[in-house]
């Protein structure tokens, strides 16, 4: 406090910010400075910035809204002040050290960065993470799938899976970083109880849709001598590249059609009214649909019967086949083709494809 004698009036000597009281002439005056305000933020010492390294700000925009422990204190930020905006909701936290700058809903792929962040430098998402990406699934994966380099050891959590591998080689989609789309296919190939059905279904979608090419394909399953499809897929790349949608198809042509010589047809053709047509042949007017429980289940079973009935108004004639008797008798398939190829004004001959082929039967 500071003393100071006065007479009426305000004392001299007081700064506009002090106040004073007296009693009466003569009386001593204290003068006080006026108390601070709750919560005022007090100046910061010279040479000190909130975001002394980085934007943070700008950074979160470009990680779908989300920043790790170390990006935050890199910025500038004391733990104090993290803790502060934890507790307050302005940030919430979706893995430990990994944070949502903000009190919005976590959506997919705020919780694939904080997958990416939480697992580290080199981080890449792999398999179903990196296959929504290419979107070639549709519903975005429960868990987050991260592969991380062989010297990396990061712990897992709930909701993220870690593996840990030689050979990542990441590109970028939707800013973050996925598995190139061959080794996506195949990572996906290579999973414990994916049929061959299913790889050669996802590698001609790939194709089809996101403007990989076969040659890719093989190109990346040549590396992999280990895959658990490895001789199949090979025989189909061949085959997807030239537009076969399924792994029936591609058995058609390298089990029936080719080997014992018959015509060739068409796959996947669009008819006038917008149907298709798994195998056409033209000139002989003769179809081949191949059914199956994966392809003609449900509302494509009555599909499939209306456009056979539209094939009979055009005058040609529907050949249907199994997958399973593709596989278990394809010279059987072959001779009946063949008889039916005949009666339609084909004049060639189908060729026995080896000893016992019964397509050279009696």
């Amino acid at each position: 406090m500071v003393a100071l004698t006065t007479t009426i009036g305000r004392p001299t000597g007081l700064s506009p910010e002090q106040s004073f009281t007296a009693d009466g002439p003569g009386i001593v005056a204290v003068a006080r400075k006026p108390p601070r305000a709750c919560g005022r933020r007090q100046p910061r010492p010279a040479g000190v910035r909130e975001h002394p390294g980085m934007d943070l700000d700008r950074v979160a925009r470009r990680q779908q809204g989300v920043v790790s422990r170390a990006q935050a204190l890199e910025a500038g930020l004391s733990p104090g002040q993290v803790r502060w905006r934890l507790q307050r909701g302005r940030w919430r936290a979706i893995h430990p050290g990994v944070y949502l700058t903000n009190n919005g809903t976590v959506d997919w792929p705020s919780r694939a960065r904080a997958a990416l962040l939480r697992c580290g430098r080199g981080s890449v998402l792999i398999l179903s993470a990196a296959c929504y990406l290419w979107r070639l699934e549709r519903t975005p994966p429960a868990v987050v799938t991260v592969g991380v380099p062989t010297d990396r050891h990061p712990e897992a959590v709930d909701g993220l899976v870690v593996v840990r591998r030689r050979r990542l080689d990441p590109v970028t989609v939707d800013g973050l970083p996925v598995t190139r789309l061959p080794v996506t296919v195949l990572d996906m190939a290579d999973r414990p109880g994916c049929s061959v059905d299913d790889a050669v279904a996802l590698a001609a979608r790939a194709c089809q849709e996101r403007a990989v090419d076969a040659a890719a394909l093989r190109r990346e399953l040549d590396g992999r001598r280990r895959h658990q499809h490895r001789r199949e897929l090979r025989l189909a790349f061949a085959e997807v590249g030239n537009g076969a949608e399924s792994l029936p198809e591609t058995t058609f042509e390298t089990t029936v059609r080719r080997p014992h010589g018959l015509p060739a047809f068409e796959r996947q053709v669009v008819e006038d009214d917008g149907s298709r047509t798994d195998l056409k042949n033209r000139e002989f007017g003769t179809n081949v649909e191949i059914d199956g429980r994966l392809w003609h289940a449900g509302e494509r079973f009555h599909l499939d019967r209306r456009r056979d009935r539209r094939a009979v108004g055009r005058g040609e004639v529907t050949f249907r086949v199994a997958p399973v008797e593709m596989a278990t008798s394809p010279c059987e398939v072959a001779r009946d083709l063949a008889l039916a190829l005949r009666h339609r004004g084909w004049v060639g001959a189908p060729r026995p494809c080896g000893p016992g082929c019964a397509v050279g039967a009696p």
